[in-house]
């Protein structure tokens, strides 16, 4: 049996149909012309960049879709990154692959960031032929909704296009741009009441559905952009009937967010969830967390408290987004999530997670996963460090009813060595692996979706020499998943070759004409099970296979299970494995954490005071 079938000709292009000049042009129907360029590395990728899909006119408001143009636009160089500031470190300029220093200050715009970036075989440029149209991978960088873009080195797509066309499954990849931190989620009663006149004075003709919406901004960025792909992307040679959305971290929640709204449904076919969901990222409450945010955003730049909400909120579309980004560069205590606000999202998600009848019915595929050690980048951030610290945070995660059971599951920390451990352990579990086994479970109660579950377990030598101890830490998948010549001082040779296995991987999910017709492996269950005798574990070891090819693919094992997993693993090669299943413990103590915590949010407005997310009571200016 084969994890992923060798050839694949039903979108074969001939080489007759290669646009050999070096600077292509295409003409999108009712937008414009785009002149885009031939990827010299490899000549077989075209770029087109910088292609804009909305505008946003006004601060805290939903995009519009961008203008169409005369003349040909130039589509050749890199656009303008949502506003923000980024933190200068050795680590992060070699991990996004930025050639000196992470900071993209003089290519960031507010008004003009919503852009896309097409990376698609040469030899597609000049096909017309409907029936060739190729599948579509679109991109969402996580960030935590507060960094991130298109324009970051690693998120080129041409590596990945590269790939699907070595493997003669050809694809185009996608990467658009959405509006980031207060920029993009912030909230709060004032900015509802703006919402609520500004819509107002919208005629009843123009009226949309999220006109009222607050907070979402940034999500509503992404519908925005996959509407320009349905409407538009079959000028590149795509088939809008056959479009993947994939995001890793925050770009992996925002999918999830998406697949919860109905009005997005038809706008893609499958997604590819890389740790992220709904869950890991919270929606906040206007009155709440998102309330606390932009008070503080008011103190920073001297608003007065008793100003008229309509004021304060026009007196805060003055500052300039860079001064706006400094602040909350500085305010690291701050996360941004989406936001509850009636209309896009209209309950807590952790209500409406496992809700299938909210989950577009031609939705097809679903593939989730988490990394094997998400919480030792991020636990100085979101754990416990020392013993003194992990008090408070446990009771932060439960009900006081519940703390004997927490102990039971995770342990007592003696040494700030171990509370730091457990943390990690806590935040793999609770942010990650419990999200991830609750979407997995809407997805198989869903009647025509099917769930593909991988594991990533593959570490990069370099930061495993730098930082010793973080494993397969949160984001290792993403120089595997793109590759390139932004990975060049990142992976050894050995590690190049497994980012080619995981790419083939991810180029089946796009382009297999149907989850059932891939050689990936189906998942039937994520419950827990019997625990076996050792002489059964021992029987069902003796019967794993490596499926590995002479290209990095697997080509065969023996079937363990009815349940499988794609696993990366720590050796460099790509296997079938269990999924991973967490124990009915860990479920059963996440599902009360949850319910215990979505009873404070609602019934005594305390959402800030659970969960691993942290929104600390608001510090003076001065703090700041």
């Amino acid at each position: 049996m084969t994890l992923l079938s060798e050839t694949n000709h039903s979108h074969n292009i001939n080489d007759t149909d290669i646009d050999n000049h070096d600077s292509p042009h295409i003409t999108i129907p009712g937008v414009g012309t785009v002149k885009g360029i031939l990827d010299k590395a490899n000549n077989k990728v075209t770029k087109f960049l910088n292609i804009p899909f909305g505008l946003v006119e006004e601060r805290w408001r939903p995009a519009t879709k961008a203008k169409s143009w005369d003349g040909i636009r130039d589509a050749t160089q890199l656009g303008p990154m949502p506003p923000q500031r980024t933190i200068n470190n050795p680590f992060m300029s070699m991990f996004m692959g930025v050639p000196d220093k992470y900071d993209f200050e003089e290519s960031m715009s507010e008004r003009d960031c919503l852009n896309c970036n097409i990376f698609m075989p040469a030899s597609a440029v000049r096909c017309s032929d409907e029936k060739r149209r190729l599948p579509v991978l679109v991109w969402l960088y996580g960030g935590g909704m507060r960094t991130g873009g298109n324009a970051i080195p690693l998120y080129d797509g041409s590596d990945l296009v590269l790939a699907s066309i070595e493997l003669d499954k050809p694809m185009i990849v996608v990467a658009i741009n959405y509006r980031l931190h207060c920029l993009g989620f912030l909230s709060s009663k004032e900015l509802v009441l703006d919402a609520q006149e500004h819509a107002k004075a919208i005629p009843e003709v123009q009226k949309k559905w999220y006109d009222l919406s607050v907070g979402n901004w940034g999500l509503l960025d992404q519908v925005l952009g996959l509407q320009w792909i349905q409407d538009h992307i079959q000028a590149f040679s795509g088939n809008p009937k056959r479009v993947t959305v994939m995001g890793q971290s925050a770009g992996a929640s925002s999918i999830s967010y998406l697949q919860l709204i109905p009005e997005c449904r038809g706008l893609f076919h499958r997604s590819i969830l890389v740790s992220g969901t709904a869950t890991t990222m919270i929606a906040q409450y206007p009155e709440q967390e998102g309330q606390r945010t932009f008070d503080r955003l008011c103190s920073n730049f001297n608003v007065p408290s008793d100003l008229p909400s309509l004021e304060k909120v026009a007196r805060l579309r003055e500052v300039p987004a860079e001064a706006i980004s400094d602040a909350i560069n500085k305010a690291t205590d701050i996360m941004f999530r989406p936001c509850v606000d009636g209309v896009v999202f209209k309950q807590d998600c952790r209500f409406i997670i496992g809700d299938t009848s909210l989950y577009d019915p031609a939705l097809n595929w679903v593939f989730a996963g988490t990394c094997g050690d998400e919480g030792t980048m991020i636990v100085e951030e979101l754990g416990a460090s020392t013993v003194a610290d992990f008090e408070p945070l446990k009771r932060r995660l439960c009900d006081p009813v519940d703390y004997d059971l927490f102990d039971q599951i995770f342990g007592v920390p003696s040494t700030d060595a171990e509370a730091c451990s457990i943390s990690s352990r806590l935040l793999n579990s609770g942010e990650f692996k419990f999200p991830t086994f609750e979407v997995s479970e809407a997805i198989l109660a869903h009647p025509t979706c099917q769930l593909s579950r991988f594991h990533m377990d593959c570490v990069i030598q370099r930061i495993d020499n730098m930082i010793p101890g973080w494993g397969a830490h949160h984001g290792v998948d993403l120089p595997f998943t793109f590759g390139g010549k932004a990975t060049a001082k990142l992976l050894t040779d050995e590690e190049r070759g497994m980012s080619r296995k995981v790419q083939a991987v991810w180029v089946e999910t796009v382009t297999a004409a149907s989850p059932e017709a891939s050689s990936l492996p189906l998942v039937n269950c994520v419950l827990p099970r019997a625990v076996k005798s050792h002489r059964e574990a021992e029987k069902e070891k003796e019967k794993e296979g490596v499926i590995e090819g002479e290209n990095g693919i697997v080509v065969e094992a023996v079937e363990i299970e009815e349940e499988e997993a794609v696993v990366f693993g720590r050796d460099l090669r790509v296997t079938r494995g269990p999924v991973e299943r967490m124990t009915s413990a860990e479920i059963g103590f996440w599902r009360r954490s949850a319910a215990y915590a979505t009873k404070q949010a609602a019934e005594e407005g305390r959402a800030e005071d659970f969960g691993f997310v942290l929104s600390p009571p608001l510090r003076s200016s001065s703090s700041n």
